[in-house]
């Protein structure tokens, strides 16, 4: 698998193995009511042809997992990675006892891919052939709206990330004929780690264990990509989620920033802000990754950073660098309900 060292050195057609996936199935009678009272987004208003960002909370708000919820074929799949996974799969079946929902990993049926969008039809047609690529592979207007389509080799989606891509999560089979046609086609196929780079680039928070139950979603950025409807009703931390939307409580955000180099950062490590002479502690890292010539990081700041406040981390102060601007708009307004009391 090809080595990349830095985003701008993509190539124009190009795809990534997702080997930190992990694919989570719902399936039974009372699947979708299940899944509508623990995630952030309505579930029984998911469409078979959208994907949506969402976020699993515990009750006191605190996020277990991010990722992509959608449906294929009678099941409904929570797409994502492999740490966070394994929390949010405990919890699931914790209470999902109570319900009539199996719930299982279902990360070894399928293998992912990331395939930029001027080669997927190229490569994807032949096991979806009834799939629409011109709205899969279009820039979505909506984060809401994310273009997905089932098939019996597996599910497309939008990835939503401005460099442009279909999210392939396909079965054995399909996956062993993919990875033949990226060598007759001559396609440079990528590590896991080029699409974490792009997550971070593009703001689209993923948690690992260091991160785990630590922040509400509104802290990542989750509300920007639409991946909270506050009018669904009830759900695993809707109370504080919905306070901090109404109230306009949160004033934190996640942030991406770009260091030259190869830089070792731990998810967890603290990173400092200039104020003057003096350096204050900012926010936490809670995803990087080093491609050789440069590190991406994402962490959680205070929301009224801009691209020229100057950051240093904690523990290891020569290193310095500053937030990039964010690709979409992280603003709320307090809500002007004002709840009744009796």
């Amino acid at each position: 698998m090809t080595q990349l060292t830095a985003l701008h050195s993509l190539p124009e057609q190009f795809a990534v193995q997702l080997s930190d996936n992990m694919i989570i199935s719902l399936e039974g009678e009372q699947a979708d009511s299940y899944l509508h009272g623990q995630l952030t987004v309505n579930i029984t208003a998911l469409s078979d042809g959208i994907a949506r960002h969402y976020a699993h909370c515990d009750n006191k708000g605190k996020t277990w997992s991010l990722g992509v919820v959608a449906r294929h074929d009678k099941q409904l799949l929570m797409i994502t990675n492999t740490s966070s996974g394994a929390h949010s799969l405990a919890q699931l079946n914790k209470y999902g006892v109570f319900s009539k929902v199996d719930i299982i990993d279902a990360t070894p049926s399928y293998e992912s891919f990331f395939v930029s969008s001027n080669v997927a039809e190229a490569l994807l047609k032949t096991h979806f052939p009834h799939a629409d690529f011109a709205a899969l592979t279009s820039i979505p207007s909506s984060q809401k709206n994310l273009a997905s389509y089932s098939a019996e080799s597996g599910i497309l989606y939008n990835s939503g990330l401005q460099e442009n891509g279909v999210i392939a999560i396909v079965k054995s089979d399909v996956a062993s004929a993919l990875r033949e046609q990226l060598v007759s086609l001559d396609i440079t196929c990528f590590p896991h780690s080029v699409f974490s780079a792009l997550q971070i680039k593009n703001v689209h928070a993923t948690i690992d264990e260091a991160s785990i139950a630590e922040y509400v979603p509104q802290m990542m950025n989750v509300h920007a990509l639409e991946g909270i409807d506050f009018d669904k009703g009830c759900y695993m931390g809707q109370e504080v989620v919905a306070r901090t939307r109404f109230l306009g409580k949160n004033k934190r955000a996640a942030f991406s920033l770009t260091l030259d180099g190869t830089v070792d950062i731990a998810p967890g490590a603290s990173l400092e802000k200039q104020l003057g002479e003096n350096w204050r502690i900012a926010g936490k890292v809670i995803n990087s990754v080093a491609l050789g010539q440069e590190t991406w990081l994402l962490a959680v700041l205070n929301n009224d950073t801009t691209p020229s406040d100057l950051h240093r981390l904690a523990d290891n102060t020569a290193v310095t660098c500053y937030p990039n601007a964010l690709p979409y708009n992280i603003e709320q307004q307090a809500s002007n309900i004002v709840k009744k009391r009796r």
